[in-house]
């Protein structure tokens, strides 16, 4: 069975996470585990039974509150429990309890919240970036304002350089769940102009399912974040995909725009990331 990771610290943030999860394993008909990474310093004063009881006693108290903190989220959802695993992992390192945990247990994608939305800036540095930079698993990023909606539409931001093998990733996304599958590509005055049915026939001949495109042109008095704004309001998707091994001109100058540009639809749709390390 297909296992969705998703990670929390039982902050109000981390509900979106657990609300887009609860429900993409429903739909997806997969297991469910809800993560926290938790670590504790041994006081040096402290015997090692002394520090071993006094861990099992804060492992079954956050155990509790973190049961009962779900049960919230099922009861606010109106939702009925899934198969679901509650799972803490010590690790001083969060983001690598995390990656460790996904790779170990052969979870298909990990869900976390986000703490903010608007800019990069907010996140630069946080277990988000982090996790989007480095996971071989991949990332679901679910704005902490999420309201929750079913998952209909994926656009995928492609930049042309490799997007037969990033297409078949995107619709074994979207199969599962029945959802249309659009690639975007914004092309620049010098590039090539392709044939939109003809390419969107090829496009499905390849993957075995319809995939439309969406060619907007590049605005040169935008920047680029602009653009895909400018695109993502004429496509309006449940959901943006994007692979960091893209080049430069797509994701990082997404992720690091050199005047910190608001990423104004960061904050109303989760974002899922596929990382060039999944392919080594």
């Amino acid at each position: 069975m297909e296992k969705i990771l998703v990670t929390t610290d039982q902050s109000t943030n981390s509900k979106a996470a657990i609300r887009f999860a609860i429900q993409l394993a429903k739909q997806r008909k997969a297991e469910l585990i809800i993560l926290h990474i938790y670590h504790n310093i041994k006081p040096f004063s402290w015997s090692e039974r002394t520090f071993e009881e006094y861990e099992d006693t804060f492992i079954k108290k956050i155990t509790a509150e973190l049961t009962e903190f779900i049960a919230d989220i099922y009861h606010d959802i109106h939702e009925s429990e899934i198969q679901h695993q509650l799972v803490m992992v010590s690790n001083l390192d969060v983001v690598e309890g995390i990656m460790e945990y996904a790779i170990k247990h052969n979870c298909a994608y990990i869900c976390i919240s986000t703490r903010g939305a608007g800019t990069f800036t907010k996140i630069l540095g946080t277990h988000t970036s982090k996790l989007i930079r480095s996971s071989a698993t991949p990332v679901l990023c679910i704005p902490s304002a999420y309201h929750l909606a079913e998952l209909k539409h994926i656009l995928y931001a492609s930049d042309m350089t490799d997007y037969e093998n990033e297409l078949k990733k995107v619709v074994a996304f979207a199969r599962p769940i029945h959802a249309s599958v659009e690639m975007m590509h914004i092309s620049y005055p010098y590039e090539f102009a392709f044939d939109k049915d003809l390419m969107e026939a090829t496009l499905q001949k390849k993957t075995a399912y319809k995939v439309s495109l969406l060619n907007p042109k590049r605005d040169i008095t935008n920047v680029l974040l602009e653009d895909i704004d400018d695109a993502i309001k004429v496509s309006k998707p449940s959901l943006l995909v994007l692979f960091t091994h893209q080049s430069r001109s797509m994701f990082e100058r997404l992720l690091f725009p050199s005047n910190a540009e608001e990423y104004s639809f960061y904050g109303k749709i989760p974002l899922l990331t596929f990382n060039k390390q999944e392919d080594k």
